[in-house]
């Protein structure tokens, strides 16, 4: 697979505190790459840096094309509540002066919002509401996408469905992907590579190519034999212990 993005020696400082000591690491097409460590170690200050949110204090980020379409998905929905489902997901074409009616529609239908495109966000449960932001953030087509935990508010059962139809949009799409997560078993059924960030401030302390016996869904591949050796190796990689 090709290169579509490549960090080298990353670094940022917020005044006297250091959150990212460096960080290098490329991301392949199609790939979906999984960041895990503990919380405040820096993994969302790097997704804001790679959004263009945040600027790094040394090291650069070089995108293989000039200028790639990011979509980036954060823990909250931040739906309008005075727009209408179908009005939120094409949120994102319409600050872009563009229009794709059949991909929004398609996008409504994979994620089983269909019937609910006429409704508002107070109308929809906390899953639903997810869905719409992961439309709103698909319907641009990124070339890359960006996931800041964008489950971890969701019961169980519905952070499984999600992660289902994500899985399965992305890999439609052949989108490269990083997912921030706290969560190692998300991390491992969704990943083709998870790495393992240290304490603040964070450098890659460990990196796993997800090997599964047979590739599936975010579902199954929890069920692979694989699947709990990886999630010990990886607990055992975290800073947890202070």
């Amino acid at each position: 697979m090709n290169k579509i993005l490549t960090i080298s020696h990353i670094q940022k400082n917020f005044k006297n505190l250091s959150v990212i000591k460096d960080i290098s690491f490329d991301l392949k097409s199609g790939e979906i790459l999984s960041i895990v460590g503990t919380s405040g170690c820096g993994k969302s200050t790097l997704l804001n840096i790679l959004s263009s949110l945040e600027t790094q204090t040394a090291g650069t980020y070089t995108y293989q094309k000039k200028k790639p379409t990011i979509g980036y998905m954060l823990q909250s929905d931040s739906l309008f509540p005075w727009l209408t489902i179908y009005e939120n997901a094409c949120l994102g074409l319409k600050i872009q002066n563009k229009k794709n009616d059949i991909l929004i529609n398609k996008l409504l239908k994979n994620c089983h919002l269909e019937n609910f495109k006429d409704k508002y966000p107070n109308e929809l449960s906390g899953g639903m509401k997810q869905r719409v932001a992961l439309i709103r953030t698909l319907a641009i087509e990124p070339d890359i996408l960006l996931l800041d935990e964008p489950f971890s508010a969701l019961d169980y059962q519905t952070k499984l469905n999600m992660e289902e139809d994500l899985y399965k949009m992305i890999k439609e799409k052949n989108i490269a992907t990083i997912l921030v997560t706290h969560d190692i078993a998300e991390a491992i059924a969704i990943s083709d590579r998870v790495l393992v960030l240290s304490k603040r401030p964070c450098t890659i302390k460990k990196e796993y190519d997800i090997i599964l016996e047979k590739k599936t869904t975010p579902i199954q591949n929890r069920q692979d034999k694989n699947f709990l050796n990886y999630h010990t190796l990886i607990w055992k990689d975290l800073d947890n212990h202070g």
